[in-house]
């Protein structure tokens, strides 16, 4: 089949290399286009547009619906995949390739559709993730579904190191939907019931409600890394927390209950905090912060 990546993600490097040395034929890469970046406001790729480009694909960048349709009669392409693309596909550009679009999604689907589907769900508390592979239509992540993958998750998982190892696993159901496509089998129709929505992830979701249950804030802590951090701020310093563990010691809510180790009680038992990252300074252990940072009991977070 002629296909093109579509993704603005990191993630689909291991997708693209995969379809590039498959034996389908890689037309290239779709991403957004260059933006301005940084303090000198200069235009640079996304990383996996400059990706594309280190490993010699042609990668297209459309900035408008009509600039993508064109993209894809004069390609001829035949299927597009996408991972994190990011871009809302209209009815028009679906129908345009011969066997559509397929969305590599990390969940299981229908649970957590949307932008941030493994955040919310090991903020939830969620005890599997996954990649759900399926074709795309004009509903939020509705599509029927080719194939899937199980991944498991526990009270260490973090979103960024998750997020990695799914984008290495989806090539075994990416495997199983062409497969699927060359035999002329159809999807299945995606499940109506157990739906929940993965909406995209607000900055102010990051900060710390110290009156909020331990286990709670360990999940925030771990699905908000690396971005936006779970913050919160001491003697009027933000400092961002990477690395915590649910401890049964008592204590008031956002208190210091002990420097060694490092404990801060919550609304239910406390939170046993190893790496900070305090504000423009690299992340570190807390008892190299607290060295520095000359906290004295008592003393609380905010």
């Amino acid at each position: 089949m002629k296909i093109l990546v579509a993704s603005s993600s990191p993630l689909a490097k291991e997708l693209l290399n995969h379809i590039k040395n498959s034996d389908h034929q890689l037309l290239g890469g779709i991403s957004s286009p260059d933006r301005e970046s940084g303090r000198g406001q200069s235009v640079s790729s996304n990383d996996f547009a400059s990706y594309c480009q280190e490993i010699g694909v042609t990668c297209y960048k459309p900035s408008t619906n009509e600039e993508l349709a064109d993209i894809l009669q004069k390609t001829q392409v035949e299927l597009i995949i996408t991972l994190a693309y990011g871009r809302l596909i209209k009815t028009n550009e679906l129908q345009i390739p011969k066997y559509g679009w397929l969305n590599v999604h990390f969940s299981l689907l229908p649970r957590w559709r949307g932008a941030a589907p493994v955040q919310r769900a090991i903020a939830a508390g969620d005890e599997q993730s996954g990649v759900t592979v399926f074709k795309l239509e004009q509903g939020l992540d509705t599509g029927p579904i080719y194939s899937t993958l199980s991944y498991p998750l526990n009270d260490r998982s973090r979103s960024d190191e998750v997020l990695k190892e799914l984008s290495a696993l989806c090539i075994q159901p990416i495997n199983q939907a062409l497969l699927m496509i060359a035999a002329g089998e159809r999807a299945t129709t995606q499940k109506s019931d157990g739906v929940t929505l993965a909406p995209k992830i607000l900055k102010s979701e990051g900060r710390i409600d110290w009156k909020r249950d331990s286990k709670m804030l360990d999940r925030q802590i771990r699905a908000f890394q690396p971005w936006p951090g779970a913050y919160t701020s001491v003697n009027g310093t933000r400092i961002e927390i990477i690395e915590a563990r649910v401890s049964e010691a008592h204590g008031v809510a956002g208190e210091v209950i002990s420097l060694s180790p490092l404990l801060v009680g919550t609304g239910s038992g406390s939170l046993e905090i190893s790496r900070v990252k305090p504000e423009n300074k690299r992340e570190m252990s807390s008892s190299d912060w607290l060295r520095g940072a000359r906290i004295t009991l008592p003393c609380a977070f905010e």
